[in-house]
C-alpha cells in the first residue's frame, strides 16, 4: 500500500505538504495541491483517518457521542449532528458518530483509552452526567452541546431553554391566554436529570407566575403515543387551558395530530408552541408549528469550534455559550378564544 511518503516523493514535495493538502490546515498553491492530488490518484492512496488518530495527528478523529434513544432520532436532532459533522470536516477533522447509551461509561472509557480520537463532543447532556468524569480522568479534550450543573470546567454551547420558556409564556400572555399546559418529558427522564426539561419547566413556571398565567404540567414519553396521552389528559381537565407549550418534537406532533382528530381547531380553540424544534420539523406538522428555538447549526458549529480550539491549544480557558432562541410565529398560535 502506498504511504504519505510515497505520495510526497512522486509529487516532489515534503510529507508535511501532503498532509496540508489533505487537511487544508495550511494554504498551499493550487499548482502544488494539483501535483499532490495527481500523485494520490496515481498511487491509489487514501489517507487512513484511524492511523492519523493513532499517530496523535492534530488533524484526526473527533467522536460525537449521541446516545441511542428508544424513540428514535428526530429531524431536529439530526440537524445538529449534520451541522457538527460539516463543521468538523471544514476544520480538517473526521467525525465518528458514537451512539452507545449514555450509561455505557465503560464503553466511553474504552473509546478514549484506545487513543483513537483527538476529542469528544457530547449531546443529550444530563444535569448530573457521568460522562464528564470519565473524560476528565482520561484528560482528553471534550466539549458538549448542552451542559451539566457542574460545568465550571466544561466547554459547552447550549440552547437557552430558560429564555425560550419565558419567551413562549410572554408571547401567549400578550395574546390574552391566561392558562397553559406544558407537555414535559416523562417523569423517568426528569429523574434521570434531563437538563433541558428541568430548566425549561422552571422557566415556564416562573414566567407564568410573573404574568399571572395558570400552568398545568403533563409529563409524557417523547413519542406519538405520549402526544395522544397528553391530549387525553387535556380533555379530562375541568378547566382546559387555551394554550399548550411542548418541549419534545415527537410528543408535540402526536398531540397536534390527536387534537385535530378530536375536532379541536388550532389555533382557534387551542394555541400550540413547540420549544427547541427546528424549522424543517415545524413545517412538517399541520398546522405548521410556532416555535421558539435557536439555530441548531450555530450551536453545533460553536461547539465543534470550542473542541478544536482545545485540541489545537488555541485556548487557555473554557468556552461557555448560551445561544438565544428565536420565535418563529406560524399557523399553530393565535389569540385566546373569547
Amino acid at each position: 500500500m502506498a504511504t504519505r511518503d510515497d505520495v510526497a516523493h512522486l509529487a516532489g514535495v515534503s510529507p508535511s505538504t501532503v498532509s496540508y493538502a489533505i487537511s487544508g490546515r495550511r494554504t498551499i498553491s493550487d499548482a502544488t495541491k494539483a501535483k499532490v492530488l495527481a500523485a494520490m490518484r496515481e498511487l491509489n492512496y487514501t489517507p487512513d483517518a484511524f492511523a492519523q488518530g493513532l499517530a496523535g495527528a492534530r488533524r484526526g478523529i473527533l467522536a460525537l457521542h449521541f446516545p441511542t434513544n428508544v424513540d428514535g432520532y428526530s429531524s431536529t436532532e439530526f440537524e445538529y449532528v449534520t451541522a457538527a459533522m460539516e463543521r468538523a470536516r471544514t476544520l480538517g477533522y473526521h467525525m465518528l458518530l458514537w451512539s452507545n447509551p449514555m450509561t455505557d461509561v465503560m464503553g466511553l472509557e474504552s473509546l478514549v483509552g484506545q487513543k483513537l480520537v483527538a476529542g469528544v463532543l457530547m449531546m443529550e447532556v444530563a444535569i448530573n452526567d457521568l460522562r464528564f468524569g470519565v473524560l476528565r480522568r482520561a484528560k482528553v479534550p471534550f466539549a458538549s452541546i448542552g451542559r451539566p450543573d457542574d460545568s465550571d470546567d466544561v466547554s459547552y454551547v447550549d440552547n437557552d431553554f430558560a429564555e425560550a420558556g419565558r419567551i413562549a409564556v410572554e408571547y401567549l400572555a400578550g395574546l390574552g391566554h391566561s392558562s397553559i399546559m406544558y407537555i414535559n418529558v416523562s417523569e423517568e427522564d426528569q429523574q434521570a436529570g434531563n437538563g433541558p426539561a428541568i430548566r425549561t419547566a422552571r422557566a415556564i413556571s416562573d414566567a407564568a407566575r410573573e404574568y399571572g398565567v395558570q400552568m398545568q404540567e403533563v409529563p409524557v414519553e417523547n413519542n406519538a403515543r405520549g402526544g395522544r396521552e397528553a391530549l387525553d389528559a387535556y380533555l379530562k381537565m375541568d378547566l382546559r387551558p387555551t394554550a399548550v407549550v411542548a418541549l419534545k418534537e415527537f410528543a408535540t406532533a402526536g398531540f397536534v395530530n390527536a387534537a385535530v382528530m378530536a375536532s379541536l381547531r388550532i389555533p382557534e380553540d387551542l394555541s400550540v408552541i413547540a420549544l427547541g424544534v427546528g424549522d424543517r420539523s415545524a413545517e412538517m406538522v399541520a398546522p405548521a408549528l410556532t416555535t421558539v428555538a435557536p439555530s441548531g447549526e450555530q450551536i453545533s458549529h460553536a461547539a465543534v469550534d470550542a473542541l478544536v480550539q482545545q485540541i489545537e491549544g488555541r485556548t487557555t480557558g473554557v468556552v461557555q455559550k448560551l445561544i438565544a432562541p428565536i420565535m418563529s410565529v406560524r399557523e399553530s398560535s393565535g389569540p385566546a378564544p373569547q
